[in-house]
């Protein structure tokens, strides 16, 4: 199995208008699920989400967040050197979809990040034949991201629960 994963490996970063997507550190990893501060990290980051992935992350040896194009990203702010947030997949597809997540510290949210890097998140995950689809959840009442994933070829798909969940078919290719 890992040999399949190195082959579907990206290169090891992305790079948009103003950020630098990269994988994290081992010294990150283990700075984000201790909650201790680097000098890298900017105000508010992580979240106790990151602080839940990044445990998880090292309780699994890390090599699978760190090491796969199925992995969360730091993202840093390119002008400042500074992570303001995470982005990426959950895991690897599951019935040939992907999850994708991403957190932006609350002083960066609302300037456009998320749309720079979602692109970029898609154009990756279809680099995979058999990923199908591309999947993600958010929160009831939280416009902004809705708006985004809709802004970007997604469409909602029905579900229960507290969250509205929407996904992005495989763009048909002629």
């Amino acid at each position: 199995m890992t040999e399949v994963l190195e082959e579907l490996s990206p290169e090891r970063s992305i790079r948009t208008e103003r950020l630098l997507l990269r994988p994290f550190t081992q010294d990150e990893l283990e700075s984000i699920a201790e909650s201790t501060d680097l000098p890298q990290f900017a105000q508010g980051f992580p979240t106790p989400e990151d602080q839940d992935w990044a445990q998880t992350a090292l309780d699994a040896g890390s090599y699978f967040f760190t090491e796969t194009m199925y992995s969360m990203f730091a993202m840093v702010d390119a002008a400042s050197g500074q992570i303001i947030g995470m982005a990426g997949f959950v895991g690897p597809p599951i019935d040939h979809e992907l999850e994708v997540v991403g957190s932006i510290v609350p002083a960066r949210q609302n300037q456009g990040y998320g749309g720079e890097v979602l692109p970029h998140l898609l154009e990756l995950a279809f680099q995979n034949p058999e990923v199908t689809a591309v999947n993600a959840s958010v929160p009831w009442g939280n416009g902004p991201a809705s708006k985004l994933l809709l802004d970007n070829g997604f469409t909602e798909r029905p579900c229960g629960g507290s969250e509205s969940t929407y996904v992005h078919v495989r763009p048909e290719t002629h």
